[in-house]
């Protein structure tokens, strides 16, 4: 039982390809690492914009806000069009304003939504071409032949 764990041991402390194998190798790419570093709380909060980003709802939510003939949609016309109940799309636009990823503006008893700002149509429309490269570069490695 003891042999077995140090086996464990010694397997779990073999290095991977993705770790150095040196401590330090070029210590002026340590002192440029430590002085370009991201804060904790701006990678706080960048790492929370892309968490609300990750819900496929969301997403279809947004992209349909990015497609809008005028650039914002009341909640009825983005359930309706996206086949989702009001209560749905009417919390997933809550934790978008709440995120500040979403602006709304109400008529009377209709509310209307609208992206933001431009760096969310930017955000949304980079993910949308590299998932798509994505999408093709997997399509392109299937159908090739092995030689």
């Amino acid at each position: 039982m003891a042999s077995q764990s140090i086996k464990t041991a010694i397997l779990d402390d073999t290095p991977s390809e993705d770790m150095c194998q040196e401590r330090t190798i070029h210590a002026e790419h340590v002192v440029a690492v430590r002085r370009n570093q991201l804060t904790h709380d701006k990678a706080a909060r960048t790492a929370t914009l892309f968490s609300v980003l990750s819900d496929p709802t969301r997403l279809q939510v947004l992209y349909a806000l990015l497609n809008a003939p005028t650039g914002e949609l009341c909640v009825c016309d983005l359930a309706t069009g996206l086949r989702r109940d009001d209560t749905t799309i009417s919390h997933q636009l809550r934790v978008l304003r709440h995120q500040q990823v979403v602006a709304m503006r109400k008529v009377g008893r209709v509310v209307y939504y609208r992206l933001v700002d431009e760096h969310i149509r930017l955000l949304l429309e980079i993910g949308l071409t590299h998932a798509n490269e994505l999408s093709l570069l997997s399509a392109k490695r299937e159908t090739q032949v092995p030689a």
